[in-house]
């Protein structure tokens, strides 16, 4: 099934979403900053991750000398990361034909309201995509960008890409673009005005009222 982004929500402190709205602000985090950051929803232990492996009624020893203590029927999971710096991710919250296939009217989960006060609703999803891939490739950054893909990770053995997460985090529906920088810093830049095709409203009103509903 060809899944289509209809249009994008980015969520955001007043000032941040403000400056994405007038200037094109972009701000790219670094892969391994998602990784190490504690809050809930908003860090994520498994970025990076490309393997991992649950291990059940596994036998885990701790080698103290002369006195090893060993825990039998075991269930612990094993993650393979990339090493090194990787990239920084732009994400952004999207609307597509999957989710309306599934149901008729989609509402915002309210555990979106921890990444900020205001939401930017993102119309024109082209000219906005072509805007910051053609910046990133105008200052030789390779880049790649796609829907994210949610897994139940605790399950089975998984080969994953930076474009699968913990369905734990599937409320989030995201959409990011990964620009596969060489420097482990934050990465910004502007692409200039978008006033002409988003507007930004109170992250309450987004959740409390926002519906997208199909009709055939």
């Amino acid at each position: 099934m060809n899944i289509e982004v209809v249009f994008l929500l980015k969520f955001g402190q007043k000032e941040h979403i403000n400056n994405l709205l007038k200037k094109g602000e972009i701000y790219m985090n670094t892969i391994q900053w998602f990784k190490n950051y504690e809050k809930d929803g908003i860090g994520d232990i498994y970025e990076g991750t490309i393997e991992v492996e649950n291990i059940k009624n596994g036998k885990l020893t701790f080698k103290i000398p002369n006195n090893p203590i060993t825990l039998n029927s075991t269930n612990f999971q094993l993650r393979k990361h990339h090493k090194g710096h990787i990239g920084n991710i732009f994400s952004t919250y999207a609307i597509s034909t999957l989710l309306l296939k599934r149901k008729s009217i989609h509402r915002i989960d309210k555990r979106m309201k921890k990444f900020g006060t205001h939401c930017l609703i993102i119309k024109d999803l082209k000219q906005f995509l072509d805007s910051i891939t053609d910046k990133l490739t105008e200052m030789g950054i390779e880049n790649s960008h796609n829907i994210v893909k949610y897994k139940n990770l605790k399950k089975n053995n998984h080969k994953i890409s930076l474009f699968d997460k913990t369905h734990l985090l599937s409320y989030q529906k995201e959409h990011r673009i990964i620009a596969w920088t060489e420097k482990n810093s934050v990465l910004k830049f502007d692409i200039g005005s978008i006033e002409h095709y988003a507007e930004m409203h109170p992250i309450d009103k987004i959740i409390e009222s926002l519906t997208v509903d199909y009709k055939k």
